[in-house]
């Protein structure tokens, strides 16, 4: 699976989904790109392309990356990033492949609600 997953790749959408069902696009018409390297590193960046200076709208990180045993997860080892936070942290990923897509999706909780998070990837 870590074959499969080496390369750069362009986002295509970012949908959120939450317990109810209910949609959203918390990025807009969003661009991004990710890209795994052989050598286990990786970076993503996703922005919202209409958003105004100093305003919030830019995901962006660094690090080294491991594929689960099972091919169904990527864990993002987070050594430089945007959002001071998730430094020296783990972003755990669930990944998938449609056709030649790339699916990434994450589950987080806000006020106490969870919301999955799904980034559709294509190669460049």
């Amino acid at each position: 699976m870590t074959t499969r997953l080496i390369g750069s790749w362009r986002l295509v959408s970012y949908e959120t989904t939450d317990a109810e069902g209910r949609k959203g696009r918390p990025y807009g018409d969003a661009v991004g790109r990710i890209s795994y390297d052989a050598n286990g590193n990786m970076a993503g960046q996703v922005m919202r392309p209409d958003r105004a200076h100093a305003e919030p709208g830019y995901i962006a990180y660094f690090g080294t990356y491991d594929v689960a045993a099972d091919g169904r997860s990527v864990v993002h080892h987070v050594q430089g990033a945007l959002n001071p936070a998730w430094v020296g942290g783990d972003q755990v990923r669930q990944m998938r492949f449609e056709g030649e897509r790339l699916i990434l999706s994450t589950v987080i909780s806000k006020n106490g609600v969870a919301i999955t998070h799904e980034l559709t990837w294509e190669r460049c």
